[in-house]
């Protein structure tokens, strides 16, 4: 076959393996994944380096439209791409909310044009748009609800309207993603705590995500609605997916980078950066983490990416918003946490890229196989990431990681083929890339 472009000599990191293989291109698809030498037009020499398929995030917030002072799809985008993550899902979680076809198709409009990488939009869950929500779904790839506080107007609360919204998503072909945080606890929890960032793990306390991810499971055991758990941050959390999954239930669940990196101490040290919700829990649930996603019960890891300018986030910790801009160096943390002996690479490419990609029914992305897309990340496992501010490509200009010598770096980013990002520099500015739908 006369390949457009060969990724040559790498060691390919896929399916639970890692073997040397050449990786043959054509026409934006992998066409081959070849021990033997293939030829090309074109080619990239990735010896001595791993192959991984391009990440898949599939929970970022990038603001757009409405708060593009703190992120919009080109700045977020162009930060996934130079660090690996190749697919995006994202949750607008400020006004305009997408609530109907009417807005899904605005933002649409707006945020295509933009993408530097593939992506996907979620729709937003309250009880006024449940009859709203069947329209949607050619739209958007999941749906998301809040049980707690976040975005106003849309938090449910109430655990028999959740059992509504569990109904409505249940035969729409997508999944229902809920952040899960009891709302009564938290907003008990906060009172009187000191104006100082370690009140933040008292704040959001381990029980509040506890008992909602009891109730979500226990909702999705009497509905059978596909059930996202996103950015879990407790040891119970883990037994309780675990015995979901035993149970044969549709669940799905993923954490962060942040939750299997720090603890509630380095919250204390670190100040309002470490700010997110959920909170940043402690040194034993941060170690249950690592477990369930070591042994699968935690699906997949994802960014949870939340830009806020710098001036919010220098404010008192009462008044500092909650988020962290993690998109562009989920990577190298990852990574890191090879190095550190605590993941192997093929755990990595599960997590990043294989898990997400199938939690989600996005069906030709998230591997190195013939036939998908040729959405690649090339990273040396050797070469130490430090993130400096002044190569932040978020808006946020913010980040828990800066001056951390993390032990990995992603080298090349391909899209559909197409080499987008090298050694951190962007090569390719006019790649775009395309909305992707599920199917479940």
């Amino acid at each position: 076959m006369d390949f457009d472009l060969v990724v040559k000599g790498g060691d390919v990191v896929a399916d639970g393996t890692i073997r040397r293989a050449d990786v043959g291109v054509k026409d934006g698809r992998i066409a081959a994944v070849s021990e033997e030498p293939l030829g090309g037009a074109e080619t990239f020499d990735a010896r001595g380096l791993h192959v991984y398929p391009g990440g898949v995030d599939t929970h970022c917030h990038f603001r757009d439209p409405g708060r593009t002072d703190k992120e919009d799809f080109v700045s977020g985008t162009r930060a996934a791409a130079c660090g690996g993550i190749t697919t995006v899902l994202d949750i607008q979680n400020n006004e305009p909310f997408t609530v109907d076809r009417v807005r899904a198709a605005e933002k649409l409009a707006v945020v295509a044009p933009k993408a530097r990488v593939n992506f996907g939009v979620y729709g937003s869950v309250g009880m006024q748009n449940l009859e709203r929500l069947r329209d949607l779904a050619p739209l958007v790839c999941a749906y998301k609800v809040f049980m707690t506080q976040s975005v106003g107007s849309l938090t449910v609360v109430d655990v028999g309207e959740l059992l509504d919204v569990f109904r409505t998503v249940r035969d729409l072909g997508r999944v229902l993603a809920v952040h899960a945080e009891a709302d009564g606890i938290n907003r008990r929890a906060k009172e009187g705590l000191p104006d100082a960032p370690s009140s933040h793990v008292k704040a959001r306390p381990p029980v509040a995500e506890a008992v909602a991810v009891a109730e979500c499971v226990e909702l999705c055991r009497a509905t059978r609605t596909p059930l996202n758990l996103p950015h879990l941050s407790t040891a119970r959390s883990v037994e309780l997916v675990r015995r979901a999954k035993e149970d044969g239930l549709p669940i799905s669940a993923a954490t962060c980078p942040h939750y299997l990196y720090f603890d509630a101490d380095d919250v204390e040290r670190g100040g309002n950066v470490f700010k997110v919700n959920p909170s940043i829990k402690y040194a034993e649930d941060r170690e249950a983490l690592l477990d369930g996603v070591r042994d699968g019960v935690i699906d997949h890891v994802h960014s949870d990416h939340a830009p806020h300018t710098p001036e919010e986030k220098a404010r008192s910790y009462a008044a500092a918003p909650s988020g962290i801009a993690g998109l562009q160096h989920q990577f190298p943390v990852m990574l890191e946490l090879v190095a550190r002996g605590r993941l192997a690479p093929p755990d990595v490419a599960r997590l990043l890229c294989e898990a997400p990609a199938k939690a989600f029914g996005l069906r030709d992305v998230g591997r190195v196989a013939k036939g998908f897309r040729a959405d690649l990340a090339v990273v040396d496992p050797s070469r130490v990431c430090t993130p400096t501010q002044d190569r932040l490509l978020s808006k946020a200009a913010s980040s828990p990681y800066l001056a951390r010598a993390l032990r990995g770096s992603v080298v090349a980013t391909l899209l559909g083929g197409r080499i987008v990002w090298r050694d951190g520099v962007e090569v390719d500015p006019d790649a775009r890339g395309e909305r992707l739908q599920p199917s479940l």
